[in-house]
């Protein structure tokens, strides 16, 4: 670390790094918004045109946070304009044990973690000592002091790269992207009343390679992320007259065993196939002991898309919901007849009518019934979760009150999704500035290969979901109304800006330093690359998306 001292880019690194910027937080994030707009308006060209270093506001946000927007605009005018663009929150602390402490002090985390229990690999890149640890040196605290770098020393060139280069730094990607979320609405707007039009955003997130011959990876896209939720009711008995009611229990053990981690429902695009459903979360939804069996339950899922979109996934829900219901219908008939057999009984068993409904069927019951109350409903739906409730919580309650509401018998399920939706989003080459996109990238990894001998290597999609997910929307925009509208509490309590995503078609790529173990007690980047290669290949992408934009056009 001694031969970094002097380089300006590894003590802006570490002065990041020092924020305690763990989302969600008031202090924290906007603590390291001021630090990142206060290190940029000190430099000579913003001085000379203040008007072009924002600290913006958050759409709605009750914690009061705020990004940072920065453009160096190019010496002759034009609307042309390549934004870099990275995240300033990082996850807590908690993995780094009795070290936590020091977690925000890289040169002292690194020297400590000496002491700890860590795998071979770690120790390894340890003794080395060309890696760096500490929470946010990969994820993405390097990265963004690189487009910070970047920004300021184009804003020192008179000559220019011959387009603006724009800078981007927003808070809670760690949480639901709330950041991005504002964000998009901004770029779409000055898109219009400032006439630029932005050839790509190039996100800073790291590589997190694994394995000792891991090579670092440009992406030419973000993976998509869903979360389905099923609601599963039954009818309710005391457990000693258990064949008289229907528990749910069994309803989501089938969907559970259907779904979760079967190959089957992956996505997949140009022959990789991406992890499928993993079920997040199973729970009864009782509040209390009681000798009733259980009524009513839910799970949601975490789902990687590369193609597929909310209305296929929903046909699918639908699909699983209906067939766990007959399932655990035909085990209850012929658990009933066997146990009546066995203590001389002949009572049959019940005769159910399984249903499964879209929350937005559900949601238009209850509108049916309520008229212009049914927004009050919502709202205090919403509000009856527990305090310490989350978003996905909350929703839940709300599918909960609107099925007592609208009498909904079991067996039921009810399907619907879950915040938040990061949409797959790629430059696989669909429209000219894809196509432009991707040819830089594929001469960058030329340039690692010829400069640095590094092999690079370009994959499909970045696969930790990024903010790369809000440049724009690819897809028909009734499928974001698909997912609006079963989405339990949209506009209320979670929403995407679908105009703006309609309105932005931004290329993506992402290209940041070499990082490994992201969000563990030991996330660590390789210091070489970060501030000599990285720093270089950025460069290089920014100036040939500029150069074959301005050639084609």
């Amino acid at each position: 670390m001694d031969r970094y001292e002097g380089s300006n880019l590894y003590r802006l690194l570490t002065d990041l790094v020092k924020f305690r910027s763990v989302s969600p937080s008031r202090e924290g994030e906007n603590a390291i918004a001021r630090f990142i707009f206060d290190t940029l308006s000190v430099q000579p060209y913003f001085r000379g045109h203040p008007e072009d270093v924002r600290l913006l506001p958050l759409d709605n946000d009750p914690l009061g946070r705020h990004f940072v927007f920065a453009v160096v605009k190019a010496p002759e005018p034009t609307a042309e304009t390549v934004l870099l663009a990275g995240h300033m929150d990082v996850v807590g602390v908690q993995a780094c044990g009795s070290l936590a402490p020091f977690a925000f002090d890289p040169e002292e985390y690194t020297e400590r973690i000496r002491a700890a229990d860590i795998s071979p690999e770690v120790r390894k890149d340890l003794e080395t000592g060309e890696w760096l640890f500490g929470r946010g040196v990969a994820d993405m605290k390097s990265g963004l002091a690189g487009g910070m770098e970047l920004l300021m020393r184009a804003a020192g060139d008179s000559t220019g790269l011959g387009a603006n280069i724009a800078f981007l730094a927003v808070p809670d990607e760690e949480n639901n992207s709330c950041g991005m979320l504002s964000a998009a609405s901004f770029l779409a707007r000055i898109q219009k009343e400032e006439g630029l039009r932005f050839l790509a955003c190039v996100m800073l997130e790291p590589t997190f390679a694994a394995g000792g011959e891991a090579k670092p990876s440009m992406y030419l896209g973000s993976i998509g992320k869903i979360n389905p939720f099923f609601f599963c009711a039954g009818k309710e008995t005391h457990v000693g007259e258990y064949y008289e009611g229907f528990c749910a229990a069994p309803i989501l053990s089938h969907i559970n065993l259907m779904l979760d981690g079967n190959p089957e429902y992956a996505d997949s695009l140009f022959g990789r196939s991406y992890p499928p459903f993993g079920c997040m979360r199973q729970t009864d939804l009782r509040r209390e002991y009681s000798a009733t069996i259980m009524t009513r339950g839910f799970a949601f899922y975490s789902y990687l898309t590369a193609t597929r979109l909310p209305g296929q996934i929903l046909s699918v829900m639908r699909s699983i919901a209906a067939e766990a219901l007959d399932q655990s219908i035909s085990r209850y008939r012929k658990n009933a007849e066997a146990f009546s057999s066995l203590d001389g009984t002949k009572n049959p068993p019940g005769n159910w009518n399984p249903r499964v409904i879209d929350f937005a069927d559900l949601s238009g019951m209850a509108a049916d019934l309520l008229g212009s109350n049914f927004d009050l409903f919502v709202e205090e739906s919403l509000a009856s979760a527990t305090k310490d409730a989350d978003e996905r919580d909350r929703a839940i309650a709300l599918v909960e009150t609107m099925v007592e509401l609208c009498g909904l018998a079991g067996p039921l399920v009810v399907v619907g999704f879950l915040p938040p939706w990061y949409p797959h989003r790629s430059s696989l080459g669909d429209s000219e500035g894809e196509r432009i996109a991707a040819w830089a990238a594929r001469e960058t990894v030329r340039e690692a290969e010829i400069r640095f001998g590094e092999t690079l290597q370009l994959r499909p999609f970045f696969e930790g979901v990024s903010d790369l997910s809000y440049c724009g929307f690819q897809g028909p925009p009734s499928e974001m109304d698909v997912f609006a509208r079963n989405m339990p509490g949209w506009g209320k309590l979670y929403s995407l800006p679908t105009d703006a995503l309609a309105e932005l078609d931004i290329p993506v790529l992402n290209l940041g330093p070499l990082g490994r173990d992201a969000h563990k007690n030991t996330e660590r980047i390789h210091l070489r690359y970060t501030l000599e290669v990285f720093p270089h290949l950025l460069a290089f992408l920014v100036k040939k998306i500029i150069e074959k934009s301005r050639a084609v056009n």
